[in-house]
């Protein structure tokens, strides 16, 4: 495709401010580490750098507006620099995030219809952010509407289930109700899960984590409510020594790094909760395939605390790109309806500053905020970093490291 894009642009001078494209070579890609899927364009003069990244189909956006940032960052210099993204399509949020890119760089989208005449669509700037919010999702089902479908002792035997698991609370069990099963989590490890079956259920240890073949075979257990009305011991037994293994796993300083935090931020104790509160549960599941970006958000961590919704999101990874990745969820909580009527447990309303925390180690802030030079307002993603002995000592001292609140230090916890 891209032997045919310099054709495309010598067809629609109106839409650039810039003309004499000169593609960037395959092999300049991989010097300038900059992704193959994409074709990259360069023109304009020494003054006013312009630049477009383009393709025929995004896989994913994230992957898409960082490249577009990156192939602005190496035509840039230093001087001004304008970025057309050309695409088929863009999601509402990629749109929002186009907008948000400053700095140096100015970024533009364009539509590319290939059987239409003329086949490039300059979108105007600001058109989106007129846009009304849109409906996203659907809400998370209770113990009680889930049960609805079941048949009478079904749902008896679902009430004692649910009796079992949140005696487990004390033990860090936690529950998440989906369409058509329950899981049962401890961090992000699943323990157990009921999946529907008709008008009856079906109830089951999980432990496909587990690397050691002839334990998970000994763990796996199917769990039922017996005459008394309680459920079978064996099951219970599995259970209880699951969370064993699981606990002894964590003293035992064996956790890799990003389960053992996702277990203290489901947790919400200590520093955590005296600058964001206590937990709150993301209450949305994808309503339809498409919506990618409901469960990515499941994947992030809400606090709770003085009316406010405080959104953590843990990069440990790939910095660049999950950062790009934050901006464009961030975009979405934005223009969506998601977190509108955001409630507390009592009912009360909650709301959201607009920020998403980065929390990372000290080893990827500088990778982090490289982002800071191409963001308009980089106080919307403020950095914070973890103690370099954080798995030893737990989440006792946090410390923001953004230019808006760099004193910003909470020690002593506990």
């Amino acid at each position: 495709m891209s032997i045919t894009w310099n054709m495309i642009w010598e067809a629609h001078p109106d839409i650039f401010i810039a003309r004499n494209w000169l593609e960037l070579p395959e092999g300049k890609k991989k010097e300038n580490r900059l992704s193959p899927q994409f074709s990259y364009f360069m023109g304009g003069e020494t003054t006013l750098r312009v630049g477009i990244i383009a393709t025929s189909s995004i896989m994913r956006e994230e992957e898409f507006l960082l490249a577009g940032v990156l192939w602005g960052n190496r035509l840039s210099n230093g001087a001004k620099t304008v970025i057309y993204y050309v695409a088929p399509n863009f999601s509402s949020g990629f749109l929002s995030g186009v907008s948000k890119i400053g700095g140096n760089i100015s970024a533009r989208a364009v539509y590319w219809r290939e059987k239409l005449t003329p086949s490039l669509y300059l979108i105007p700037e600001g058109q989106h952010s007129n846009q009304s919010r849109y409906a996203l999702g659907e809400q998370r089902p209770d113990w009680n509407r889930w049960g609805q479908s079941l048949n009478p002792v079904a749902q008896q035997q679902l009430r004692i289930v649910s009796s079992f698991f949140n005696s487990l609370a004390c033990r860090r069990v936690r529950i998440e109700i989906k369409p058509q099963h329950i899981a049962f989590l401890w961090g992000k490890f699943e323990i157990a899960e009921v999946r529907r079956k008709g008008k009856k259920f079906e109830l089951h240890s999980k432990v496909k984590w587990l690397k050691n073949n002839e334990q998970l075979l000994k763990w796996q257990k199917p769990g039922w409510v017996d005459a008394s009305g309680s459920l079978n011991s064996e099951f219970c037994t599995v259970i209880l020594q699951i969370l064993d293994y699981l606990e002894s796993l964590e003293k035992e300083n064996k956790l890799r790094t990003q389960d053992l935090l996702a277990l203290w931020l489901h947790e919400g104790d200590g520093v955590v909760k005296s600058l964001w509160g206590s937990p709150w549960a993301w209450p949305w599941l994808p309503k339809e395939r498409s919506e990618n970006s409901v469960q990515e958000l499941e994947d992030w961590y809400f606090f709770q605390g003085k009316g406010q919704l405080s959104i953590i999101c843990p990069i440990f990874e790939k910095p660049l790109l999950k950062a790009s990745q934050s901006i464009l969820l961030a975009c979405v909580l934005e223009k969506s309806l998601l977190l509108v009527c955001a409630k507390d447990e009592q009912g009360n309303s909650l709301v959201w500053d607009g920020r998403v925390h980065w929390l990372t180690t000290l080893g990827m802030e500088e990778d982090l905020r490289r982002w800071y030079c191409w963001l308009h307002d980089m106080d919307k993603f403020p950095i914070w970093t973890l103690p370099e002995n954080w798995q030893d000592i737990g989440i006792h001292e946090l410390n923001c490291r953004t230019l808006m609140s760099p004193s910003l230090m909470q020690k002593g916890y506990s």
